[in-house]
């Protein structure tokens, strides 16, 4: 019975559909907060050739309303779209104010199926409890390979916020408008983490808003073999960073600090001349900013402009910054410049309990080592 239900519930996980499994077999983590659901089966919402696609919908009983909503990106169709995993999830998510939708997806047209579903939901899904400008999408596993590509495409706008669970695909470039809650399972295969670690890494390196949560007890679909408290909070999180994420305050927070986290991104990137670019138009936008200008001036550095860099830094100076970060890449700037007097009295505006011992052996430092005031700096500690 134990390799049976192994084999049934990993294959749950990865989108496969599976007849012969009851709910009552299963030990969810997944449990609704109340029995306050309502159930709306096959709903039509689209051709797929010339088959009829249809969802089931998940609410929160009582009053109508629109709902933050949360589709579940499943590559299965007519009863297996609402297999016991993904029921149990869209009841959880139904309990705590999330619509849940669970769609047909026809293997090999996911996408396709996806942006049709997208199309019915953004123009007639508030007749089924949906807001339309508050729309998440969760995908697991093997079905992250499809979806985690589709949802982070520019042109999906109608995705306000994702939720991808143990699985990892092809992207190379996040969007900065679609907060992405990116959950891994301590305990599933080291093949798996390390490229979910990698894929999380490069989002991060763009400065996109992902938030990884490491469930360090957790194995591969802890949902169904995690029935403990650590994966409940995992859940709670999830359904949490949903309603959040996809409200009106968030999405416009996020939207007015796009301009400054893209610059901020390809910094990270070392594409300084693309950071310098908009970083000039926010200064000029926002002259009195002493954070801003200093990013402005790192980039400027990092573009090779010295000259400019060393204008920047020296408008600066008693606006309130820490000395460390405003002197070290001030002195860096003049100094390639060519002006190794100004570098040296930048390094002198740094306290010397701030000023780290490896500056002296930088190599952009080199010519100032035969200057006494410059060995000073580090001698006298």
């Amino acid at each position: 019975m134990t390799r049976y239900l192994v084999a049934a519930l990993a294959a749950l996980a990865l989108g496969a559909p599976r007849h012969s499994i009851c709910a009552q077999e299963l030990s969810f983590a997944l449990r609704p907060a109340s029995a306050n659901v309502a159930v709306t089966k096959d709903v039509e919402y689209g051709r797929s050739d010339t088959a009829t696609l249809r969802l089931d919908v998940y609410r929160p009983a009582g009053a109508a309303k629109a709902y933050p909503t949360l589709i579940f990106f499943n590559g299965a169709t007519g009863a297996d779209r609402s297999q016991p995993f993904y029921a149990a999830w869209a009841r959880a998510a139904a309990s705590r104010g999330v619509v849940a939708i669970l769609p047909d997806l026809h293997r090999g047209s996911e996408a396709a199926d996806f942006q049709k579903l997208l199309a019915h939901l953004t123009t007639r899904g508030a007749a089924i409890g949906v807001d339309t400008a508050a729309i998440a999408v969760y995908a697991g596993s093997g079905n992250v390979y499809t979806a985690f590509p589709v949802v982070e495409d520019p042109k999906q706008t109608a995705v306000k916020a994702a939720v991808m669970y143990y699985g990892t695909g092809p992207i190379t470039e996040f969007r900065l408008d679609l907060p992405v809650l990116y959950v891994r399972a301590g305990l599933d295969r080291p093949s798996v983490n390390q490229e979910i670690t990698a894929l999380a890494s490069r989002a991060i390196a763009q400065n996109a808003p992902l938030t990884l949560v490491n469930h360090a007890s957790g194995y591969h679909a802890f949902e169904m073999f995690n029935d403990d408290d650590a994966s409940r909070d995992v859940i709670e999180q999830t359904i949490a960073f949903v309603r959040r994420s996809t409200s009106a305050s968030f999405q416009a927070a996020m939207r007015r600090g796009i301009p400054e986290a893209t610059a901020a991104g390809f910094i990270q990137t070392r594409e300084f001349g693309k950071a310098a670019g908009i970083y000039a138009s926010l200064v000029a936008s926002r002259p009195d900013d002493s954070r801003l200008r200093l990013s402005y001036g790192e980039a400027l550095l990092g573009n090779n402009q010295f000259g400019e860099a060393c204008g920047e830094f020296e408008k600066l100076k008693g606006k309130g910054l820490g000395p460390r970060d405003l002197g070290l890449p001030a002195a860096r700037a003049c100094m390639q410049k060519g002006d190794a007097d100004a570098a040296v009295a930048w390094l002198k505006t740094i306290p010397t309990r701030f000023l780290p011992t490896e500056v002296q052996d930088e190599a952009v430092f080199a010519p100032l080592k035969t200057r006494e005031d410059f060995r000073a700096l580090f001698t006298a500690r």
